[in-house]
Formats: structure tokens, sequence, C-alpha cells
């Protein structure tokens, strides 16, 4: 398969234009961490890279697709902007000093809280862990092998309980930006959650934990420098291509290092932008494919507890990105547009743009709710190439609410601030 620039050509239009919006929308927010500057930024940059991925054999992308994702990401920027806008027409001169309520916690019990459910449920994870295989490649490839089967790796209690270390995770590096945790004690407990992170929810679930924190730091810091932005690029590269080597998605035993290097060229484009390919072959009907991802299955779940709705499986068929290699993910546009068409996208992409609005102006008013989930819908944004992690975050946003409730009503220190007049 040549290449052809005409193909090309179109993809890498919609690429820069969407970066043209990103660079306008940036200098209006003031940060590329914004919901609209992020989107635009995501998607641009994507585009970009799929007019030039069919060098290395992938397909190229329809121009009706990329016609969509154009206007999806600019949808998506506009509702977002609009929100801003009227939220900052609308706040209080002074709100960025009213209800700071992650200064107003007790971070040392926050800690001794933290570190005890940690290192008393750490054992008992890697307990469950080591159970599926003699050695690291063998267990991750095996716990891989059961999520895409749909079964759960740890019991209910234990999952629980590690969605309420990560929650906790954010408010404690909150904290250390602060000063009023050490970045040891931080590590300490986090690196173990981490590496039980990488193992139980794959490559995606800890690109998108690192993207979170990284997003608290950039925000909440006031001494940001440009290089802090370098480490977690290098460190995402690095879970993608050893991640793989893990689950066995490839081998790079008895190759040299330029082959290597191609190997992992190959794989990490592969791996962050199939998505886009895929969406393009199935929009098209190049593929056959079953539609079972949808936007509402996580709030299906949910009410599947009491027996009102029945989830479909979140994994979907597996087809060509390119002659030799196939894939599983298809973009957040997957759960939308085969269910819901058009009207659907504009719908659904409106009510994510104003939720993620007002969670980033939230956080930047310190709300403890925000500091929790805007960095994992920041990331959702980066991964959309991939999947639709925020229609699907419902349950987590469900669990989150009453967790938060709880911390902040243990932690709080009461009357620490009078109101603003």
């Amino acid at each position: 398969m040549g290449f052809d620039w005409g193909f090309a050509l179109i993809p890498l239009t919609g690429g820069i234009t969407l970066l043209i919006c990103a660079y306008l929308s940036k200098n209006y927010e003031k940060t590329v961490f914004a919901p609209a500057t992020a989107m635009l930024l995501t998607w641009g940059v994507a585009l970009t890279i799929l007019s030039f991925l069919p060098l290395i054999g992938f397909y190229y992308v329809s121009a009706e697709a990329v016609l969509l994702y154009v206007f999806g990401a600019g949808w998506f920027a506009i509702v977002a902007l609009l929100t801003t806008f009227l939220l900052n027409s609308f706040s209080k001169k002074n709100e960025m000093y009213q209800n700071l309520e992650l200064e107003s916690l007790n971070y040392t019990h926050i800690v001794y809280f933290w570190t005890f459910i940690s290192f008393a449920s750490y054992p008992f994870a890697y307990s469950e862990i080591l159970s599926h295989g003699s050695n690291l490649t063998e267990i991750s490839y095996n716990i891989r092998r059961l999520s895409v089967s749909g079964e759960s790796i740890l019991n209910p209690v234990l999952n629980n309980i590690f969605v309420i270390v990560g929650i906790l995770a954010n408010i404690v590096l909150f904290g250390v930006i602060k000063k009023k945790v050490k970045l040891t004690t931080f590590l300490a407990v986090a690196l173990p959650f981490l590496f039980i992170s990488l193992v139980l929810s794959g490559r995606s679930g800890l690109v998108s934990l690192i993207l979170g924190w990284f997003v608290i730091i950039s925000v909440l810091s006031n001494r940001v420098k440009f290089r802090i932005f370098v480490l977690p690029i290098i460190l995402l590269l690095a879970i993608i291509f050893f991640g793989g080597v893990f689950v066995k998605k490839f081998d790079i035993e008895g190759k040299g290092g330029s082959d290597t290097f191609i190997v992992l060229f190959e794989h990490v484009f592969g791996y962050l932008y199939q998505g886009p390919i895929l969406f393009s072959r199935y929009f098209n009907n190049e593929i056959d494919i079953a539609t079972n991802w949808d936007f509402f299955n996580s709030a299906c779940h949910v009410l599947s507890k009491v027996g009102l709705c029945v989830p479909s499986s979140i994994h979907a068929d597996f087809a060509g990105y390119s002659p030799e290699n196939m894939g599983n993910v298809y973009s957040i546009y997957f759960s939308i547009i085969p269910h819901y068409g058009m009207f659907g996208l504009i719908v659904v992409f409106s009510i994510y743009a104003i939720l993620l609005a007002f969670l980033f102006h939230k956080l930047k008013s310190l709300s403890l709710f925000a500091v929790v989930v805007y960095p994992l819908m920041f990331s959702a944004i980066v991964l959309s190439t991939f999947k639709d992690s925020i229609g699907y975050s419902f349950y987590f946003l469900l669990k989150a609410g009453i967790a938060i409730y709880v911390i902040n009503f243990l932690f709080s220190i009461k009357n620490n601030y009078k109101p603003t007049k």
C-alpha cells in the first residue's frame, strides 16, 4: 500500500485546523488543561499524526470520518468555552477564596488513614494477583485475558477499597504541592498502587492515573516549569511500550536496537491511534463489528443492580487498522454514533463539555470533588481517541461522591475559614 498525499492531506488539513483552534482556545483559557483546549489539541495532534501513519502501513482515515472528528471536537470546544464564559461571568468576585475545601482538610490524619488502608489492602491484592501465574508476564497476560472476558480480578470489597485509595491519592498529592505532606511519603504509598493498577487495569488505566496527577500538579501548583512536561511524556511512552511487552502484545526478544525502535514506534502509535482508524473503517462500512459500546452503559450497570437494565459487554470485536495489525478500540465516537447518530453526538458532547467545564472551574477554586474527578475527566479527553471514559465513568462518579462526602465529614477542619463578605 503506497503513500497517497491526496488521502493524507484530508486528515492533515483537519488536524492543522484543530491545532489552530487549540492555540486560540489556549490564549483565552490560559492553559492547555481546560477541557476545550485539551479536546482540540488531542484531536488536532491525532489527525496530524494519522495523516502520516500510512507511511508505516496503517490504513487511511476517510474524509467522512475526518469531518466527523473535526465537527465533534469543535462542537465540544464551543460548548465548553461558552460554559466557561458564563461561569466566569456569573461567579462572585472573590470565589477563588471561598469554600476552599482542599485547604481545610487535616492532611496529617488523611495521610495516616490513606497509608493504613493502602498497606492493609496491598497484601490481599498481591495474593490475588499472584494466583494468576508464576511470573509477571504470565500474570499480566492471564489477567488481561480474564478482563477481556468480563471477569472481575479482585473481590468487590477490595475493589472498592482501591477506589478509595485512588481518591485519597489525588487529595494527598495536593498536600504535597502545598508542602503539607512529604513527597517521599506520597511515593512510598503511591508506587505500589501504581504497580497494582498497571497489572489490574492495564496500560490505559495507569496512563489515565498518571495524566490525572499531572493535571493536579500543573493546575494547582504556582511554580511549574517546562521541564516537568518531559518526564510524564517519557513515562507514558515507557508504560505503553513495556506494558505491551508484559502482556505479550509484541516480542522484542532477539531484536537489535534499530529493530526495537521500529517496534516501539509502530506499537506506540498503533496503541494511541488505532481507534480513529478503526472507527473510520466502521463508519465507512469497511468492517462489520458488533456495536456494543454505549455511553449509557455505566449508568445501565448501576440500574442493573435493581434489575432495571442489562449492560452490554465493553469489549468490542477485533478488526485491522493495518494489513498486519488488529485492534479493538474505536474511539469515543463508537459509544455514541452507532446508537444515537449525529443528533445524539451533539447532545452527549454538549453534556460532556458542560460537565467538564464546570468541574475545571471548581478545580481552580479548590473543590474537593473536582480534584478527584476532573483529573480523570481530563485523562478521558486525552484518551478519547481510544475509548469513551467520560460516559463510562458514571458508576465511579457515584462512588466518588459518596467517598468524598465521608472524607470531608471525617477530615475537614471546622470553621477554618470565615465567609467572605
